[in-house]
């Protein structure tokens, strides 16, 4: 059975070998619980018909954990404005290309290369799901999302170090991608068998989830590793100097958080 884990550590191994790649495996790798966590947690989400509220908990909360575009775009600001300010003393071109990269990551979310944006389609797919858009109202997002919301962007744009907010751009990206394969199969038997969705509301069901598989998530997370080079040049930093295990811990204690509270307490 796939798992998590056999998503993102084959891509791992497959990045150039900078100082954070052993660190990155070596982490994930062990993270044996929360791959536990989730996993269970998703499974058990799509092995029934849910309750309603129970549906508008879980896509309220689970949305926190997505749609990251915003927190990119912000990265991209935090940059330019250390030349606004003056205060970059690095190189000009490396900066520019730490951009270019950081940009390429967006073009889908924000409908730069595709004719939706993606936070539309996630809007359809949970109001599809849950049959209404009261999921939107938030008091049904959990503490934990909320808690890793806070934690994510914290890291991404109130941390006074850039660095940080690139190695937890690059954690959020391979993630992701193991995520959304994970999850289209579970979601698709769910709506289709249980809920008896034709394949036409299926498809639209499903969309936002589509649009990450098939490579998507993947080029994103490369395009994260090339800010990281880029930024490295700009910048002359040691990346050896950052705990990027802490990072990985971090975030896959957050999202599994998440998992447990909106699905499995939940569910209990």
């Amino acid at each position: 059975m796939t798992s998590l884990a056999s998503l993102i550590l084959p891509v791992l191994q497959t990045m150039p070998d900078i100082l954070a790649k052993k660190s990155l495996i070596e982490t994930f790798d062990s993270s044996h619980h929360d791959f536990n966590i989730i996993e269970e947690g998703f499974r058990t989400l799509t092995s029934r018909e849910q309750d309603r509220e129970y549906l508008r908990r879980f896509f309220a909360s689970w949305s926190q954990t997505n749609n990251s575009a915003m927190t990119v775009s912000g990265i991209s600001n935090r940059l330019t404005l250390t030349l606004h300010r003056g205060e970059f003393a690095g190189d000009k071109l490396e900066l520019l290309q730490t951009l270019t990269c950081l940009h390429r990551i967006t073009d889908e979310d924000l409908a730069v290369t595709h004719r939706i944006l993606h936070a539309q389609l996630f809007h359809e797919m949970a109001t599809g799901i849950v049959g209404d858009d009261a999921w939107l109202q938030t008091h049904y997002i959990d503490k934990s999302a909320v808690e890793f919301k806070k934690w994510k962007d914290h890291m991404s744009l109130r941390e006074s170090d850039l660095a940080l907010a690139l190695i937890t751009t690059l954690v959020h990206e391979i993630y992701t991608h193991g995520e959304v394969e994970f999850i289209l199969p579970l979601f698709t038997h769910w709506l289709r068998d249980t809920y008896g969705f034709g394949e036409r509301e299926l498809d639209r069901a499903v969309r936002w989830i589509k649009v990450h598989c098939g490579g998507t998530e993947k080029r994103h997370f490369f395009h994260a590793v090339d800010a990281m080079n880029h930024f490295e040049k700009a910048f002359s930093i040691d990346w050896s100097r950052y705990d990027h295990a802490a990072i990985v811990r971090s975030y896959m204690q957050r999202k599994a958080a998440v998992l447990k509270a909106v699905v499995l307490d939940s569910n209990a």
